[in-house]
């Protein structure tokens, strides 16, 4: 029967197995697999999942643990395998789940169609379904600073406005008795939420408890007194005197005063949560800001939100449009004037300074429940003497410049819309039938407007004024980056026009910088990047790319591991800027991507190298932290680089930094990642870097078990450095096709290409190399039987390491060595040598090696007799192994665990696979032990003439590879 996942997170994190909850005993699991439902559906970044699982300053390691811990989330959800549940991003994870199977998803629906019901009784019978859903506070007991600062408080918001909607629909219907005793639990529960005083105050009024509802007025009135200092609101007092004069009319707010506001939106959709907090907060009273970049839908939002509150403000509701986009703004004193006039001040009256202005304008303002909406402001300056001076009315404000100084105001950051709420924007405008049938369309015209409200608006207009084209015509037209604005421009609805208010405030240097940084095709950037680009020393840049940021041009992207803040350009930000340019993106991004490379080279210096050492150059010391950690923070941005500079001829640049990037992706296990910058690098690179590139290509061929690949490789990168006169090279070249040799069980092959090395390694100087080269002489020998000269190549090794003080030398020396002494049956030095080595890798930041020791050390663990801590090292393989496709290390896995197995049919079972599996790999060894494996397993299933023979092919397979001590340990074994 095919398992069922269900989640819960509107209470206590649940998980539901097949309808039975199952416990995540990890806390960090429970983080990880929180943040994943918070946006299910949608890719997480993995920024993001570090900062939900430690915080803003994440180790160094943390994304290697990262994706440890995604590796355990699949396992308890049996996802290893199909991957169906969480899946993997190039930014970070996602998990798909249908509505059903997560109760957030349930109750966004249901809200959503709440909104949409036909007729009152529908709507309040689908809120009531979506507050049931509620067992508690959202996320209980899930352990994240962040998460309780966001997520956890929207969605509480959200819990409560269902509950107010709800509650309004019910007693609408005449359901007053119904709902008494709920609301008499919500105000002890959140006495600071006036309309649940109210909704209670009005039920008790309309069921004839008159005294009762006199009581609960008493009680809002002391309870906000004293918590906060304020009085009832306007509604709370209106029904408080209606009360008093005993009618039992349905009470309503009667409108006083002037009416400025536009037309409420009439497709608006989404901005849930922000618009939960506005309207809360504006019937509270305050100042409310609405910041963020042009075309965001600030104005969108005000306005919704106001007509939202509009019974809160009975005394009117004033609304100026301060015109800060334009190159000229409303003054303060014209703004005054205006103002004052709608509150009835003649024009003969209102006083002639500012001051003066001020003082009457908030004295009319004084008493009066008005809400003043100030759209387009410019700054702090302009909005600053038309707040009301009191706390009986409110203030919302819309600016694209941040108005940090504005004292006591309440800032509400507008970002694009979340991809969600985009396509029902468009849904809501276009229809959902048209939507519906081309579902990719849409969301390539949501991707292509980057999410913009205002870029979104000017795409639905053009469908709807094109009733005959399909939805995929104009996602086409918007795919070309040149005629993109054109498309998105319509009428008074103009995408190019909105961005060029903002890039036409600044100054020449500031538009410069912003054209720059358009060009570069980095997902995101650190402020120092301006300097090469733009010329500047680092204090200056950081001035500039700041200065964009006031601007709404560049946005602030949060803190990467190192601690630097980083930014980020929208995507349609980024397109204009680049139709602004008309710098050569080559030679304007050239000073940048060689100071990528300067540091790049730096940091690649500081890292561990197997297969190939760049000769050693006069650099300056990597002074930006952990070499691997720099790489670890921009390596995003890395790649971007060198796939653009390889796409503007920069084919040196590209290559270089390609070769300086390759020791990192070995470092990390990034295979892919190498494998596409190795390509573009060979596709334009100059004649010289080509041996390079060949080496470290064999290198990642062999990392990824493909030895015929990697063998060619080799050979043309020695050839290379030879005709070269690259000695250093050259002998790099001979130790990759030794290497290759040995895998592929050719060991006098392999010692006669080491010796090739080994004499070039000499004569380049070169120790690591021949320590490199010792170390494989070593495992040739152990293979072959040769204990005491393994050893002594092993120890050389070790000694020569040793001097040099080269960790990562010594740590394959001391693996080896761990090796030998298993061969040796000195099974506790074996373990201690192999967890030494292990802690090694780990130091190193090295997943892959740790990985395959984790396997060598689980060997011995199993001859020890030590299943179930040979098990724990297993199951870390494991995940490594799955996570890369490691074919090679999941036959080593079967192999062992098939040895463990509790009952003969699995033994069989596990070695068989491993067998399937090593036949098609090209390596007679990893054949060779599968039979043996494959042997002692029929052995044990009582199948002895068929053991026996699996046996004699191992042996004759491992004797032709030169393996002569696995031979003899299976001869004696099987004797």
């Amino acid at each position: 029967m095919q398992r069922r996942w269900g989640f819960r997170v509107l209470g206590s994190l649940q998980v539901i197995d097949s309808g039975r909850v199952v416990e995540l005993r990890s806390a960090k699991q429970r983080v990880l697999l929180a943040a994943l439902l918070m946006k299910a559906n949608a890719p997480v970044t993995s920024y993001e999942l570090m900062e939900h699982l430690w915080g803003e300053e994440p180790s160094g390691a943390a994304r290697a643990t990262l994706q440890t811990y995604v590796m355990r989330l699949r396992q308890s959800l049996d996802d290893l395998a199909d991957r169906k549940l969480v899946r993997t991003w190039p930014t970070g994870y996602s998990i798909h789940l249908e509505d059903d199977q997560l109760d957030l998803l349930t109750f966004q629906r249901l809200r959503a169609e709440a909104r949409r019901a036909p007729d009152l009784e529908t709507e309040a019978r689908l809120l009531g379904e979506a507050a049931a859903l509620w067992r508690g506070p959202a996320l209980d007991q899930v352990s994240s600073l962040r998460m309780e600062q966001t997520d956890v408080q929207r969605l509480n918001e959200q819990r409560w406005e269902v509950l107010e909607r709800r509650n309004d629909a019910e007693l609408q219907l005449g359901r007053h008795d119904q709902i008494v005793d709920e609301l008499r639990s919500l105000v002890t529960e959140h006495p600071l939420r006036e309309r649940f005083w109210y909704q209670l105050m009005l039920a008790l009024h309309r069921t004839g408890q008159q005294a009762q509802a006199l009581d609960v007025y008493r009680r809002a009135s002391e309870v906000l007194a004293d918590e906060l200092g304020i009085d009832p609101n306007a509604e709370l007092r209106a029904l408080h005197m209606e009360v008093l004069a005993g009618s039992s009319a349905p009470v309503a707010a009667v409108q006083t005063g002037p009416s400025w506001l536009p037309p409420a939106v009439g497709d608006f959709s989404g901005r849930a949560a922000e618009v939960t907090r506005l309207t809360a907060g504006l019937r509270s009273g305050g100042t409310w800001t609405i910041t963020g970049p042009g075309g965001v839908g600030k104005t969108s939002l005000a306005v919704h939100c106001a007509h939202a509150v509009r019974d809160t403000f009975p005394d009117g509701q004033l609304y100026l449009n301060l015109r800060g986009g334009e190159q000229k703004p409303v003054e303060p004193a014209a703004a005054l004037d205006r103002l004052l006039r709608g509150l009835g001040v003649s024009g003969g009256a209102i006083p002639s300074t500012v001051e003066d202005r001020v003082d009457l304008y908030r004295d009319l303002l004084s008493d009066r429940r008005i809400l003043v909406v100030l759209d387009n402001a410019v700054n702090e300056a302009q909005v600053r003497p038309l707040l009301p001076g009191t706390t009986s009315g409110a203030a919302l404000v819309t600016s694209r410049a941040a108005l940090a100084g504005l004292e006591a105001a309440h800032v509400v950051p507008l970002d694009v819309l979340p991809s969600t709420d985009a396509l029902a924007l468009l849904r809501a405008a276009v229809g959902e039938a048209r939507c519906a049938a081309e579902p990719a369309a849409a969301q390539e015209i949501v991707t292509y407007c980057g999410k913009l409200p205002l870029a979104l608006r000017v795409a639905a207009a053009r469908l709807v004024a094109r009733p005959h084209w399909q939805l995929s015509k104009l996602a086409g037209r918007l795919s070309d980056e040149r005629r993109r604005f054109d498309e998105l421009s319509l009428g008074d609805l103009d995408v190019r026009a909105s961005l060029a208010l903002s890039y036409d405030g600044l100054d020449e240097s500031h538009r410069t910088a912003f054209r720059l940084l358009s060009l570069v095709d980095t997902p995101d950037f650190p402020a120092w990047v301006a300097s090469p680009l733009l010329g500047l020393d680092l204090d200056d840049a950081e001035d500039h790319v700041e200065a964009l940021v006031d601007a709404r041009l560049v946005d602030y992207a949060g803190r990467d591991a190192l601690g630097q803040v980083r930014y980020r350009l929208h995507d349609l930000l980024r397109a204009f800027g680049r139709e602004a340019a008309s710098e050569d993106p080559a030679v304007a991004l050239r000073p940048l991507f060689e100071r990528w490379l300067d540091l790049a080279t730096r940091a690649d210096v500081e890292l561990p190298h197997q297969g190939v050492r760049l000769e050693p150059l006069a650099v300056e010391p990597f002074d930006l932290g952990a070499a691997d950690e720099w790489f670890d923070a921009e390596w995003l941005n890395v790649h971007a680089v060198i796939t653009q500079a390889a796409a503007l001829g920069l084919g040196s640049l590209a290559a270089s930094l390609a070769i300086r990037s390759a020791a990192f992706c070995d470092l990390r296990a990034r295979f892919d990642d190498w494998s596409q910058i190795n390509a573009l690098a060979l596709s334009c690179v100059p004649s010289g870097l080509r041996p390079m590139l060949f080496q470290q290509r064999g290198i990642l061929r062999a990392r990824l078990h493909d030895y015929a690949a990697a063998s060619a490789d080799f050979q043309a990168a020695q050839e290379g450095f030879a005709a070269a006169g690259d000695v250093w090279g050259e002998a790099y070249g001979w130790y990759g096709q030794g290497w290759m040799h040995e895998w592929s069980g050719r060991s006098l092959e392999a010692r006669a290409a080491h010796r090739e090395a080994m004499a070039r390694f000499v004569v380049a100087g070169n120790p690591h190399g021949e320590i490199e080269v010792l170390c494989s002489l070593g495992a040739i020998e152990r293979r072959a039987g040769g204990l005491v000269a393994a050893q002594e190549y092993l120890e050389r090794a070790q000694r020569v390491a040793s001097e040099l003080g080269d960790e990562q030398s010594s740590l394959m020396a001391t693996l080896e060595l761990g090796r030998l002494h298993q061969f040796t049956g000195e099974l506790a030095e074996s373990a201690a040598f192999l967890r030494s080595s292990l802690a090694a890798a780990q130091k190193l930041g090295d997943p892959d090696l740790a990985a395959n020791i984790r396997l060598f050390l689980a060997d011995t663990l199993v001859r020890s007799g030590q299943d179930s801590l040979a098990e724990e090292q297993l199951r870390q393989a494991w995940e490594f192994f799955e996570e890369h496709d490691d074919r090679q290390g999941r036959i080593w896995v079967w192999r062992l665990r098939s040895g463990m197995a509790a009952s003969a049919d699995e033994a069989l079972e596990l070695a068989l696979l491993a067998l399937e599996q090593a036949r098609g790999m090209g390596s007679p060894p990893e054949f060779g032990r599968s039979l043996r494996v494959v042997g002692n397993a029929l052995e044990r299933a009582g199948r002895g003439d068929e053991a026996r023979e699996h046996w004699r092919l191992a042996v004759e397979t491992l004797t032709a590879a030169g393996f002569q001590a696995e031979v003899d340990e299976l001869r004696l074994a099987t004797s």
